[in-house]
């Protein structure tokens, strides 16, 4: 879908075995390599409008909150709260929302400590802060008005609040600090007097946090997204204090980069950037395994050649093994109104010492479509080991607020809570089949599991499972319809253990 972006600030060698040096996991994703993934479920309507600014996902116990900047299904809210008390089947309205009948800049949703009123809503409305606490209901103006033109916010396990902004009237990058909900904000500091678009990571596993920014002498051509990205890292040495180590360029000046954020887990870190302009949109990222003292050189992520690639949200997950969620926009640039073949939404995970991302799969059966709304797509972990993602997408010739689940589907299925023995991959059921054959497996313990479709030169065609999972025998649905007739593999990774077995395809 073509689309202006405007820019308002400033031969194949192939081992049948598979062994296990086959990181088919690592490769970089193509835009012929994007096939449903059976493990997502339907999408939910979460809004039946379009919003008309940004919208954000937050979480607070079992229970997940959507804040959406909407004025169509309301007559005098700008703001308002969507939740879901059952990992997204069913959404409800919460509290009575924001009264504001024009476009919020930016919302940040933020957890502070483990108490039951620790989810707060930052927005940034005529350039100005406000804070509210969700459970409590409590709204404020914080900081003063009028004076800002972004920000981002976290908080720490015990209760802190941290803030960065960007000034209107300097090249400053000021930060604050609050320990009382946010109500106060005395501990104040400068991180940069040349910088502009702070980002900062949650504090998802600790009190360490990674900023990053546009170095504003820097820029080329006064485009401020033209500008090198700054990266530092920050760790709270007491509640509501914040020491700062090392400042260092981490994405040097060039092409403009829209978007950047990062996501940290233990010492594994993701900084994820688009860049391009419209007809040559890409992502990017550069990793570090060292906490953010050192990055490796950016790799590829998604670099599709006649596809636009934009608009992501990156995550962490926790569950077993620990690593990263990514999901993305990739947009055809086709003529004429998006499908689900053109336009998508697509998603790919990296374990934590894994180099690059997963080849991506479509999770959207509502295409997407930019707008100059902003409304950037989003991703909400579900512990132990399930994720959900929000985003817009058309029905028919109406844009509606759409939520998908990964885990929200019945194609997997556990034989009566049996423990195995030990581990197998059966062979698949019908075989020859047309075009739907069962899979059986078998794991004795807990552990991440990959199960994937690969044709007879070794190249994946379909991701069936990739998520961590319990001990069991599990029997998986697989639909070869979009497949043509032919010899496939079908291959099992799971604690250290791998098997590939043949199967066929008939039709």
């Amino acid at each position: 879908m073509k689309k202006i972006f405007i820019i308002l600030l400033l031969l194949v060698s192939v081992n049948i075995a598979f062994s296990q040096d086959v990181r088919l996991e690592n490769a970089i994703p193509t835009g012929n390599n994007q096939q449903t993934n059976p493990l997502w479920g339907n999408d939910v309507v979460v809004l039946a409008y379009e919003p008309i600014g940004p919208m954000v996902t937050g979480k607070l116990g079992d229970t997940i909150f959507v804040a959406i900047n909407d004025t169509l299904s309301t007559v005098n809210l700008g703001l308002i709260i969507k939740k879901s008390t059952n990992n997204g089947a069913n959404w409800t309205l919460h509290g009575s929302g924001i009264t504001y009948r024009n476009k919020i800049d930016r919302l940040v949703f933020t957890n502070a400590g483990l108490g039951p009123d620790s989810l707060y809503l930052f927005m940034l409305i005529e350039n100005t802060i406000y804070r509210w606490n969700i459970p409590t209901g409590s709204f404020a103006q914080i900081l003063t008005a009028g004076n800002y033109r972004t920000f981002d916010v976290t908080g720490s396990s015990t209760g802190a609040l941290y803030l960065f902004c960007d000034v209107l009237t300097t090249n400053g990058i000021p930060r604050y600090a609050s320990t009382d909900g946010g109500f106060t904000w005395p501990i104040t500091a400068t991180v940069t007097s040349t910088g502009a678009i702070p980002r900062v990571s949650q504090m998802v596993d600790g009190d360490t946090l990674i900023l990053n920014y546009y170095d504003t002498g820097s820029i080329i051509g006064g485009d401020t997204t033209t500008a090198k990205i700054r990266s530092a890292r920050y760790r709270q040495t007491a509640n509501g204090t914040l020491g700062s180590q090392n400042f260092q360029d981490v994405i040097p000046a060039g092409d403009p980069k829209p978007q950047y954020k990062s996501a940290k887990v233990g010492i594994k870190v993701w900084l994820i950037y688009s860049v391009g302009t419209t007809g040559n949109m890409n992502i990017k990222g550069c990793k570090s395994d060292t906490g953010g003292v050192v990055y490796n050189a950016p790799v590829d992520i998604a670099v599709s050649p006649n596809e636009d690639e934009y608009w992501f949200d990156i995550s962490v997950y926790t569950f077993g093994t620990t690593g990263f969620d990514l999901i993305y926009y990739s947009d055809s640039l086709q003529t004429g109104p998006p499908t689900n073949n053109t336009d998508k939404i697509l998603y790919c995970f990296s374990n934590a010492n894994s180099t690059n991302f997963s080849s991506p799969v479509r999770i959207s059966e509502h295409p997407p479509e930019w707008s100059a709304n902003g409304y950037i797509p989003q991703i909400v972990f579900i512990p132990p080991s399930d994720l959900g993602t929000i985003w817009v997408g058309l029905d028919g010739s109406n844009k509606k607020v759409y939520w998908d689940r990964y885990s929200a589907v019945t194609k997997i299925r556990n034989a009566n809570n049996e423990i195995p023995a030990k581990y197998n991959l059966s062979q698949n059921y019908p075989n020859p089949f047309n075009p739907i054959t069962k899979i059986q497996f078998e794991i004795p313990k807990n552990g991440f599991v990959t199960l994937k479709i690969y044709n007879a030169l070794g190249k994946e065609v379909s991701s069936l499972i990739s998520k961590e999972m319990n001990a069991g025998i599990y029997t998986v649905d697989f639909d070869a319809s979009n497949l043509s007739s032919g010899v496939y593999f079908y291959k099992i990774e799971v604690n250290g253990f791998s098997d590939v077995k043949k199967m066929m395809l008939v039709k």
